[in-house]
């Protein structure tokens, strides 16, 4: 009986050892120098503590939910991250880590990143970077959703070793440093996302398995770098104008030699120093919610600084288009009562010049001349004869003519009520001048022919008056088709002028190629007289020649006036 025992325990603790030796890793191998390191992994279900969940802390928008954690939501302009707090001290190591990238959005933004970095160096308030910061000094995995470059190869895994002095070029996705990439459209699939990054002896190899089915596909393979030890895991992510939720399933470290970690394995099992960090952790967590309540504060009294200086403007530019409504308003109310101030000046000259009318009509010259002066007009007046007054009557009631027919041009003018006095001041003079000729010493045959000169010219000008009336009452309209028809008016001068250019440059040039031929005739001439000179000397061939030049150049002076009285008229 104790012999079968003793082989039923033995063959229990072979199985055992076997089945311990035998655990299924992610790595790929089943050699008993991988190891699981959980200080530097995690995966559900979450338990928070202090700042995150066990050796992990949380930054910026991560959430920490039961069964994944997610670092940014579907919103515009996140950041999150989460950070192992305990230093990677194995050389030699593999990572698995599942993920998930969705959004509502066609194309989404930013991605996601895998960290293992000095965090002690760079700017720790920069998260320009995926969530991180820029100048880092470590590796770096990117799982980029965003074509900046406009590629074409987006959702794009790319591999960067910086040691924080190269600068990450996000409008080029940090081509100016990349190691090495693949593309995988791991963004938007109905399941989780694996890749798997291993260093083993200096050489860095990255698979990637998008949908979950668990075969991994090589990206980059045996970039040979020199990675220190006691850099710090991490992950982070970030959104901009487009958005994605980046969610973290999983996060599972391996070191490839276990045994070099062997050594301080006990330490980590010491309850007191658990208890020590975690009140460390508490600490900083609470420091944490400190700096967050009073960065939040500062965000609500930015934000309400901003409304109100917003509120503010839309009131400065409701109050200024008020005004401008106001200002509009007071314009064309100051329009209509200058039109009817017009309209009943009008009718009162008229009224004034029918009533006139009617009292010389009814009253006999000799009354008219016993009517009281106008000392203004008189004075003026009795400097000059019969004919000159007359004379000077007819040009007062012309320049009034001239006036009425003027006036949609005053209308034009900003300054036209000035116009209009002046319109009255001239109906004022000519009634002053007929009271005061009236009153003159003129005879009555002179008085008859003025009488019946000045009827007809009554006669105009009361015509005149009810044609401007007419045109006051559809002004607007005629403004309106002033302004349409002013253009073909101008373009029609400006053809017309371009046609009298074009007859007077075929003028000129006419009268050049003229020129050119009495020149041409001119030289001609003069050799031959110098030809002529050499051969004869005597008196009478000098007399023929100067007769035939005189006929010449009186011929060329007609012709030369005869051009230029042409051109004066066509001008």
């Amino acid at each position: 009986m104790n012999k079968i025992l003793s082989i039923l325990l033995l063959s229990i603790l072979i199985l055992f050892i076997l089945r311990v030796e035998s655990y299924p890793t992610y790595g790929g191998s089943n050699s008993a120098n991988i190891r699981r390191e959980d200080r530097h992994s995690f995966r559900a279900p979450f338990l928070q503590s202090g700042t995150g969940i066990l050796y992990w802390d949380i930054e910026g928008s991560t959430i920490v939910n039961d069964d994944f954690i997610r670092l940014t939501s579907d919103q515009k302009s996140l950041h999150g991250a989460i950070w192992n707090t305990e230093p990677m001290e194995q050389p030699w190591w593999e990572v698995v880590f599942e993920f998930r990238v969705h959004g509502a959005g066609r194309i989404g933004a930013d991605g996601i990143a895998l960290w293992l970095v000095d965090r002690k160096e760079g700017n720790s308030q920069d998260f320009s970077i995926y969530g991180s910061k820029n100048l880092w000094k470590g590796l770096a995995i990117i799982f980029d959703t965003f074509d900046n470059d406009q590629n074409g190869d987006h959702p794009l895994i790319s591999v960067f070793y910086n040691d924080g002095t190269k600068f990450y070029e996000t409008a080029k996705d940090g081509s100016n440093m990349k190691l090495g990439s693949c593309s995988s459209r791991y963004r938007n699939d109905k399941h989780n996302a694996k890749s798997r990054i291993r260093y083993y002896h200096g050489l860095l190899s990255v698979e990637i398995d998008p949908n979950g089915s668990g075969i991994f596909e090589k990206c980059v393979q045996d970039v040979r770098l020199d990675i220190p030890t006691r850099y710090t895991f991490g992950v982070s992510a970030a959104t901009g104008g487009l958005t994605d939720n980046h969610d973290v399933y999983s996060f599972d470290t391996f070191s490839l030699d276990a045994s070099v970690s062997n050594q301080n394995t006990n330490n980590y099992n010491n309850v007191q120093f658990e208890r020590e960090r975690l009140e460390k952790q508490r600490l900083e967590y609470e420091t944490q919610q400190q700096q967050q309540q009073q960065q939040q504060q500062t965000q609500q009294q930015q934000q309400q600084t901003q409304q109100q200086t917003q509120q503010q403007n839309n009131q400065d530019k409701e109050y200024q288009e008020f005004l401008q409504y106001k200002a509009q308003q007071q314009q064309q109310n100051n329009y209509q009562q200058t039109q009817n101030d017009l309209l009943e000046k009008l009718n009162e000259i008229q009224q004034e010049q029918q009533q006139q009318q009617q009292q010389q009509q009814t009253q006999p010259p000799q009354q008219q001349q016993t009517q009281p002066p106008q000392q203004k007009l008189q004075d003026e007046i009795k400097n000059l004869s019969e004919k000159e007054q007359i004379g000077f009557l007819v040009k007062k009631v012309d320049s009034l003519v001239e006036a009425i027919h003027s006036l949609h041009i005053v209308l034009d003018d900003p300054e036209y009520k000035k116009s209009f006095d002046g319109l009255r001041d001239q109906v004022n003079v000519i009634s002053q001048a007929l009271v005061s000729l009236s009153q003159g010493s003129l005879k009555v045959k002179d008085f008859e022919s003025f009488r019946s000169t000045y009827d007809q010219k009554q006669s105009q000008f009361i015509k005149d008056f009810y044609d401007f009336k007419s045109t006051m009452q559809d002004l607007k309209a005629t403004i309106n088709n002033r302004f349409n028809n002013q253009d073909n008016d101008v373009t029609k001068s400006i053809e017309s002028v371009n046609m009298n250019l074009n007859s007077l440059r075929k003028l000129v040039e006419a009268s050049t190629r003229d020129t050119q031929k009495i020149s041409s005739i001119l030289n001609s001439n003069a050799d031959e007289l110098a030809n002529t000179i050499q051969k004869h000397s005597s008196f009478g061939f000098w007399t023929y020649f100067l007769f035939v030049q005189a006929i010449f150049i009186f011929g060329f002076v007609f012709w030369r006036k005869y051009k230029d009285d042409n051109n004066k008229k066509l001008i």
